[in-house]
């Protein structure tokens, strides 16, 4: 009786994710959510007593969000990001990942062309699969994705793409960040080729080396569909997210989520409204960054200190991840080894569309303790030497 569509799609990674976070015995590097510590719990109480002064925060409300909240996020896109966004071309969303939903649900018919990162986040590879499109794979490196790789892979398809998904800065699950040069690229084929830029930026405000950072959406208002969200940097249990969409998809781009759910959280739209509007977000950032980047360090130093010299990884200059590559070892069955030792990490063979590599892994670091990121890398490296 389940449609063909449902039927397809292999959630079995995003549970064992779950479970693996939810395991209170388990060193885990698997998740990619916040340390609780960093919940702005003091601004929160003052905020969600005046939010509950407020009886239309109780109510339904419009399906593209409230004009307070979209108000806001049309200047925090302005000054955090350089990207000139209306307030009339926002959606607020349940969470970034109703934004990719919205972006299938919308664009995508069976058959379509859909370029993605190798790797990239493989909850966005479930979502599109819903979809039924033809996944196409480009090539990443330490500046992100390869935009000559992609230049000829486009050409050699006739440019027949509809959309190329990306996670440009801070990338989930390698940690880098695509160069300005790319992103300006970038943008050039998606006009050239007439696709749309799907930029998923959840992570973009974590920025340990405090460089300045363009999204391609501040190159490009009609080619970019730019994905926002306060889940890594407010509070995740709100599930306030946003998109920045071109004027001429808006309308459809709105029945998508209409349909789905009518309206995002009100409260939490007036409470994150709030929190902007106050100047809030600044200092929480600025926590944010200061409790995370010991933790980034001391993740990076026990890799240095312990793992052999066939051992890889990236040093991602800001969010949550760092990428190993484990040379000539496959980490999916290493999984089963390092949870049997108490340590869980996501095999890397789950972030691929296409064409799996099994010598990989991501390791988060946001979420255990510094102590507890030593003695579980300290267990990894002891499994890596041993089975070498």
């Amino acid at each position: 009786m389940l449609s063909r569509r449902i039927k397809s799609i292999d959630t079995t990674a995003l549970k064992r994710v779950l479970d693996l976070i939810s395991a209170g015995d388990i060193i885990s590097f698997a998740g990619g959510v916040p340390s609780v510590e960093t919940f702005p719990l003091g601004e929160l109480k003052n905020i969600l007593a005046e939010v509950s002064e407020i009886p239309q925060a109780f109510q339904y409300g419009p399906s593209e969000g409230i004009p307070e909240l979209r108000e806001e996020l049309s200047k925090y896109m302005k000054e955090r990001w350089s990207a000139k966004v209306d307030l009339g071309d926002i959606i607020v969303t349940h969470g970034s990942q109703q934004g990719i939903d919205v972006v299938g649900r919308a664009l995508i018919d069976p058959g379509d062309v859909v370029l993605v990162e190798a790797p990239t986040y493989f909850v966005a590879l479930n979502t599109f699969q819903v979809y039924e499109p033809k996944f196409v794979q480009v090539r990443v490196d330490e500046e992100g994705i390869v935009t000559e790789d992609l230049e000829v892979i486009i050409r050699n398809m006739n440019g027949r793409v509809k959309i190329l998904y990306t996670v440009p800065t801070f990338q989930n699950p390698t940690g880098t960040t695509l160069s300005e040069d790319r992103r300006k690229h970038l943008v050039e084929l998606a006009e050239e080729y007439n696709f749309y830029i799907v930029e998923d930026n959840p992570y973009g405000d974590i920025n340990y080396s405090g460089r300045k950072i363009k999204a391609i959406k501040a190159f490009s208002s009609d080619r970019v569909i730019y994905l926002g969200s306060f889940s890594k940097i407010f509070a995740p249990g709100f599930r306030i997210a946003w998109m920045a969409v071109p004027h001429d998809l808006y309308e459809r781009f709105l029945v998508a989520k209409q349909t789905a759910d009518v309206c995002t959280n009100t409260f939490g739209q007036y409470a994150a409204a709030l929190f902007l509007k106050k100047g809030l977000l600044d200092d929480q950032v600025k926590r944010i960054v200061e409790y995370y980047r010991p933790k980034r360090d001391t993740m990076l130093d026990a890799l240095e200190d312990y793992m052999p010299e066939s051992v890889t990884w990236t040093r991602p200059e800001g969010g949550m991840f760092v990428w190993t590559t484990v040379e000539g070892m496959n980490t999916d069955e290493l999984l089963k080894k390092a949870v049997e030792r108490g340590v869980a990490y996501v095999p890397g063979s789950v972030f691929y569309a296409l064409n799996p590599r099994s010598d990989q892994m991501r390791l988060n670091f946001t979420f255990e303790s510094i102590d507890r990121i030593q003695d579980g890398i300290k267990v990894l490296a002891s499994l890596v030497k041993e089975l070498s």
